[in-house]
């Protein structure tokens, strides 16, 4: 998320955190307009601040969630998810958390299969390479998925891998 010159406001669809600040700006907006409890304009302004891959993807909603807020917020945060790619032991700390706090804010914290659903799909690079070698049994638990990540990546290692 960025400026452009005239200082408008732009959301590219890049990242989760691009995504999380670009929601944050709509918020801050929409305040400062008096228009924070109404959707459809808050809607409408995020809209016209979509640039590049974010403006296709808003271009294949459907129009009740192009036009609402509330349902756009929920699909972005579905779209621009956090991806983790590796690396320290702090990023696999930080991983693990949000995928908890993800499962407990959609009421999924007791449901194992959505979560080791969601987190998979959160992982990219050497990281995933990683996963698709790993048996089932770990797969299929978040658990046992859990303590696999944070093993492989523990503190302590110079380049976050675990060491053995």
């Amino acid at each position: 998320m960025d400026e452009n010159v005239s200082g408008q406001l732009q959301f590219r669809g890049q990242h989760a955190t691009e995504c999380e600040d670009f929601m944050t700006a709509i918020v801050r907006r929409a305040f400062a307009q008096g228009k924070q409890r109404d959707d459809q304009w808050m809607a409408d302004f995020a809209a016209t601040c979509m640039v590049n891959d974010a403006m296709r993807w808003w271009g294949a909603l459907d129009e009740e969630t192009q036009g609402s807020w509330k349902l756009l917020r929920r699909a972005m945060l579905s779209k621009y998810r956090p991806m983790f790619h590796g690396g320290s032991g702090e990023e696999a700390e930080k991983f693990v958390r949000i995928v908890c706090d993800k499962a407990i804010d959609e009421g999924k914290q007791e449901d194992n299969k959505w979560i080791v659903t969601y987190a998979s799909s959160c992982l990219a690079g050497e990281v995933l390479r990683w996963y698709a070698y790993l048996d089932s049994d770990t797969k299929q638990s978040w658990e046992k998925l859990q303590q696999a990540l944070l093993t492989r990546y523990s503190r302590g290692g110079s380049d976050g891998l675990a060491r053995g």
